[in-house]
């Protein structure tokens, strides 16, 4: 896991970057704005998006990484992307409504204060993967391309690319296979 700056009450820079940051997410998250331009809003959050990518309102941005959205990609409503560390998502893929993605957590401190120092590791969700309603991806997670992540589950490890992965934590129950899938579908 990559160290990052420990939270500091009193440090102001952070202070005035949450401000600037809130700020521009909230600006973006606009009803008005329409979804294929909100997320040229949120540049200056730190979040770079692809051409053609749709990003619907109720968002929440939050650290200092950078939010990666590959071309065509699909964000619905209430997602929240935890950027203490970078977040990368493929080309293709969609985010399900309330989707969370965090990229942070804490080493376990002293029984006076368990919550220690902040650490983060970054997210990469693979091109054309498929995230469910609700689901919560952890720190340093890599889901492979072409996945589907069921709706409320909880991804705690990596996920092999073409398979379909669900439940708390998730795991694998079924393989995804081009040409198969293709001929159930022409059935």
């Amino acid at each position: 896991m990559r160290w990052w700056r420990r939270y500091v009450a009193d440090d102001v820079r952070w202070a005035v970057f949450q401000v600037r940051q809130s700020s521009v997410v909230s600006l973006a998250n606009c009803p008005v704005l329409p979804a294929v331009l909100r997320g040229r809003a949120l540049w200056a959050a730190r979040v770079r998006v692809g051409s053609g990518a749709l990003v619907y309102g109720g968002q929440m941005v939050q650290g200092r990484g950078v939010l990666r959205l590959g071309a065509g990609t699909f964000v619905n409503y209430g997602c929240y992307f935890d950027t203490v560390a970078n977040i990368d998502i493929g080309d293709g893929a969609y985010l399900s409504d309330h989707v969370r993605v965090l990229t942070s957590t804490h080493e376990i401190g002293a029984r006076t204060r368990r919550a220690g120092g902040l650490v983060g590791a970054p997210v990469t969700i693979g091109a054309g993967t498929w995230v469910g309603s609700s689901a919560v991806i952890m720190p340093g997670i890599r889901i492979g391309a072409g996945c589907i992540i069921g709706a409320h589950s909880l991804v705690t490890k990596d996920c092999d690319p073409d398979g379909v992965y669900v439940g708390s934590p998730a795991r694998r129950v079924r393989s995804l296979n081009e040409e198969s899938d293709l001929d159930e579908q022409n059935n």
